[in-house]
């Protein structure tokens, strides 16, 4: 039999009967299949309605130089502000959202603290949190989401990124949780749409999933990851066709996605498409030509159409990107004996096993 990576998620597997284990292996959007980033962590208040002091012209000429993305220049009219009026709680925030473009994120950290201190403003609980994410600091970001929640329980993004922690985290239910009170309060925000779908996945929930799918591209049928995603949990389903129409929506959306193709090249070599499928592959590697999965996956191909050579040879590619890639051993060591190289297909296979890969064992029955 083939296994195969499951589309989203590259740590389970579906299996499929055909004539020997090979593994094709993807996945769907890279880090994860969420949308959890830190794309809308700038919130800047609006410009005073006041001349009447020199610190608010300066906080002013801060604004319109953070908009016109002076990050430098808005800095040092915020520290100018924050100079002649010590206390002044929205130019400590915006000097820390300022200093988060900049990536000084300790510095923006420091900003924040002082407007919390000052106001407890629920933008500045968020925007910390935003920062200390992006310091690796997860549970401080979530502690921080969850204040910004405590100050405003409407913080749409607040309950969305705390909901991505989750997700991280593999609470997928609590991250379910977060993302309908995001939607509740966003009725349009299809990040969250996107990213319960995700969680409804991880949860075995296909067709809730496909729902979420559906209810982001409602919002904005632009959306090539979302477009992917739906055909993933399509191909859960065993809807192979509507999965590949999928698959080539986001492909229209975005002719450089090598992931949907990749993810397309399965949901064809699942239909018994080899020529289609083939043809996705070698479109992934011709975008990105060090995309071990993608290797093994076009070697899946040429196994099944009896070209036990290039089978190897994709093989070999994949395990030199990658040499601790358990599955291309196992792949390798199967095409190996169809081309009579016991010996080679052994060395294979043992070191598939000693890699973790399931199935490995069970090839090696009449090695010595």
């Amino acid at each position: 039999m083939f296994i195969f990576r499951d589309i989203i998620n590259q740590k389970l597997a579906m299996k499929f009967l055909l004539k020997k284990t090979l593994l094709l292996g993807v996945c769907a959007i890279g880090l994860s299949f969420s949308c959890f980033s830190q794309a809308d962590s700038v919130v800047q208040a609006e410009i005073i309605d006041s001349d009447s002091t020199l610190a608010d012209k300066h906080y002013n000429s801060g604004i319109e130089k953070f908009s016109s993305k002076l990050y430098k220049d808005a800095l040092a009219d915020f520290d100018k502000a924050i100079e002649l009026k010590p206390e002044f709680e929205k130019a400590f925030y915006n000097r820390g959202i300022t200093k988060h473009e900049l990536k000084d994120f300790n510095g923006a950290i420091a900003d924040f603290d002082k407007s919390i201190e000052l106001t407890k403003n629920p933008e500045s609980f968020f925007s910390r949190g935003q920062a200390k994410y992006a310091l690796g600091d997860k549970e401080a970001a979530l502690t921080d989401y969850t204040a910004a929640i405590a100050a405003n329980n409407n913080h749409a993004k607040a309950y969305y990124y705390r909901g991505g922690i989750k997700f991280e985290n593999n609470d997928y239910q609590a991250a379910i949780d977060d993302y309908n009170e995001a939607i509740r309060v966003k009725k349009d925000y299809a990040y969250a749409y996107n990213d319960r779908g995700s969680a409804k996945r991880q949860l075995e929930d296909y067709q809730g999933a496909i729902y979420d799918y559906q209810k982001a591209l409602n919002v904005d049928e632009n959306l090539a990851f979302v477009h992917n995603n739906l055909g993933s949990a399509m191909r859960k389903k065993g809807d192979l066709q509507g999965a590949i129409k999928a698959y080539s929506k986001a492909i229209g959306l975005d002719k450089d996605y090598f992931i949907a193709y990749n993810n397309r090249g399965s949901a064809r070599y699942d239909a018994g498409d080899y020529k289609g499928a083939l043809a996705d592959f070698d479109k992934v590697l011709e975008l990105k030509n060090d995309y071990a999965y993608a290797l093994n996956n076009r070697a899946a191909v040429k196994f099944k159409m009896e070209d036990y050579n290039g089978c190897v040879e994709d093989c070999s590619k994949a395990i030199e990107l990658d040499a601790n890639y358990g599955y291309a051993y196992l792949n390798r060591g199967n095409a190996k004996e169809l081309l009579r190289d016991e010996k080679g297909a052994c060395e294979d296979w043992h070191k598939a096993i000693e890699l973790g890969a399931d199935g490995a064992k069970a090839h090696t029955s009449a090695c010595l």
